[in-house]
């Protein structure tokens, strides 16, 4: 999986549909739980801004509908790379890439930031997904870390279509940390690193054979204000 939502949330007053954030380029390493050819390592764009209500933060996209709390209601849509081929023939076809749409917000707050996002696969799966996730802000000179709790629910569909588990839902916690060092002028060094910890449904798969998933991902960006 990509990196789930690494927070670096550009919360700033309304600026049009000016860009502010960050755009780059970086090398995402995102295996799945089951075993699969090849490593899941590619070369991606980096994105994390807002422009007007549209928004990117890595791999989750979408469009602010309407404000709530400390944040708002947004339109969401995330690119997970969950599809894989597995290693084993006997073990089935080629899994597609998942295509989730759902809901969700984001509140940041003085004591850190909030997401709470559900959605429907309308791919392949047809399975439904959650996410809940706490993040907070440590700045350290030019370095600013961004440790993150969180858990996600995948439903039993689509722990059946990705994991060829019948009849059981997961819910995988997980933690990451975010750091961002600035390189001079408007050029930023990201990365992020995650583990994730399946489930114990997950982990019963003959398709499986880690208890873990380690992401990591580098990028380098500039920043529009």
């Amino acid at each position: 999986m990509a990196p789930a939502a690494a927070l670096h949330a550009q919360q700033s007053a309304d600026t049009g549909w000016r860009i502010d954030g960050d755009i780059g380029a970086g090398v995402n390493a995102t295996p799945t739980a089951a075993h699969a050819r090849g490593n899941g390592t590619t070369a991606i764009p980096y994105l994390n801004f807002d422009a007007g209500p549209l928004f990117a933060r890595i791999d989750t996209f979408g469009v602010k509908l309407a404000p709530a709390g400390a944040g708002s209601i947004e339109l969401l849509t995330r690119v997970l790379s969950d599809g894989y081929t597995p290693a084993s023939a006997a073990a089935g076809g080629h899994r597609r890439d998942s295509l989730p749409l759902g809901l969700g917000t984001l509140q940041v707050t003085s004591f850190g930031a909030l997401m709470a996002n559900v959605y429907h696969d309308v791919g392949k799966s047809g399975g439904n997904l959650a996410d809940l996730m706490y993040g907070a802000e440590l700045p350290a000179g030019e370095l600013t870390l961004y440790p993150q709790l969180g858990a996600e629910y995948r439903s039993s569909a689509y722990v059946r279509y990705y994991d060829g588990v019948s009849g059981h839902a997961a819910t995988n916690p997980y933690a990451a940390l975010f750091a961002e060092c600035h390189l001079g002028g408007s050029w930023y060094l990201n990365a992020n690193l995650r583990r994730t910890w399946l489930d114990r449904t997950i982990r019963s798969s003959p398709l499986v054979r880690r208890a873990t998933l380690d992401a990591n991902l580098v990028a380098v960006s500039y920043r529009f204000k």
